[in-house]
Formats: structure tokens, sequence, C-alpha cells
């Protein structure tokens, strides 16, 4: 079963001045288990409710400009944050949030149990048919990072990220983020290997984008992040 992340809360807020500094020991920066945060998220994720959640933490420079920004790296040391909320205002867009867990996100894609049906976003049309999103994916990115693959792109209003693996000849879907300006957001860890259609638009996709290279973790210890350069 898939699970839902929330990813607009701006962790970095809380630590801005150290989310800048050169470098950063990973547990000076990471969100506390069994500590208690305020957690602002953007009207896109109002969908949000009181009880369990997972929240997505990247690295600062990744949370203020996009892994493909330079650093798609960076998602070996993203994580999910998994805790609970409490003490919903604003309309479900600030809670208190009681951290139970912090997992490295690639770590949690063995959490999850396969997905048979898509959770891909389709498009419906005035006469009844959908489109496969990603079909019309521009301005595309890759990056091999280890055993997986990540690419990123937009169609109309909507960012699209994808992490993938290979699985023998078949593609395996790990994350997902659809991204709608100015709608709903949807992100999710899943386990799902793409349809026949699926894999041959992503396979076309891969062979369009343009590759990232990224040597931001060279030499960079397991308990260490680069910070921010900009924003």
């Amino acid at each position: 079963m898939s699970i839902e992340l929330l990813q607009t809360m701006e962790w970095s807020k809380l630590c801005w001045d150290l989310s800048f500094e050169e470098l950063i020991e990973l547990d000076l920066i990471l969100p506390k288990v069994g500590s208690t945060y305020t957690v602002k998220l953007s009207t896109n994720e109002d969908h949000a409710k009181e009880g369990r959640a997972f929240l997505l933490w990247q690295p600062p420079h990744s949370e203020l400009n996009g892994w493909r920004d330079g650093r798609p790296s960076e998602i070996l040391k993203s994580h999910v944050i998994e805790g609970v909320f409490r003490n919903a205002i604003h309309g479900n867009s600030v809670f208190d949030f009681d951290v139970i867990f912090c997992t490295k996100l690639v770590d949690y894609f063995s959490k999850v149990s396969e997905e048979k049906a898509s959770p891909l976003s389709y498009i419906g049309q005035p006469e009844g048919a959908s489109v496969f999103q990603w079909r019309d994916a521009r301005s595309l990115v890759k990056s091999n990072i280890g055993k997986y693959l990540y690419l990123s792109g937009s169609e109309c209003e909507t960012s699209l990220d994808a992490i993938l693996s290979y699985d023998g000849s078949r593609l395996c879907l790990h994350y997902s983020a659809t991204l709608h300006h100015p709608a709903s957001y949807q992100t999710i860890v899943t386990k799902y290997y793409l349809n026949q259609y699926e894999h041959i638009v992503f396979e076309q996709l891969l062979a369009q984008a343009e590759e990232i290279i990224d040597d931001s973790m060279l030499c960079l210890d397991q308990d260490k992040i680069k910070g921010a350069e900009y924003w």
C-alpha cells in the first residue's frame, strides 16, 4: 500500500542560518525523534488532518530549490519523518507534530507493499478518455542515484517527479510527486511496476531527458550534508 507524504513544510525556516552553513552535521538539522514541532503546510496540502502523518524532509538546498536544481544525489539523504498531527488550526494548515520515526527516504521504499493499480496521474478528457499526464511532460531532467533513476519534468502547470529502479527488465516506481499549481499536491512512496504503456512512455522520457551530473556527495561523510548555496 502506498504512503502519502506531505512536503510543503519548510523545515529550513526552523534553522535558517544553519541551513546555509557550508557543511552541516545531519544530526544537528534533522527533526528529532521524541520532539514536537509546529508544522505549517501550504494550501496545496490543506487536505491534511489530525492523526498519523508522514512528512518529507530534504536537505536545505533541495528543499528550497528542488532535487532537480543541481543536487539530485540529496535524495539519498532525504528522510521520511513519521509522527502524529495534533491541535489543527487555520483550516488544517498548522499542526503540532510529534515525531515518532525518522527514516531515510530510500530505506522507506522497502516498507511498502506492492500496488497493482497505477498511482500515476491520468487526466480525464471531455470525451471520457484519460491521458497519462507524464506523456506530455517537458523540461525533462534525469540523474542516476545509486541503483535508482530520478526523473523530473513539467506538464502545463504541474511539476512531476519520479524515482524508479529496474527490476530485471521491469521499471518499478518508488516515489511519485504530482504537484498541481495552484491545486492539490500528491506525493507518495509506493512499489508499483509500470504497465506496458507507462513503461514505454518512461523509457522515451528518460531517453529525452537532460542528465544532471552531480558530484556534491563526493568525499562527503554519510553523517554530513552540504548547506544551501542559494534560494
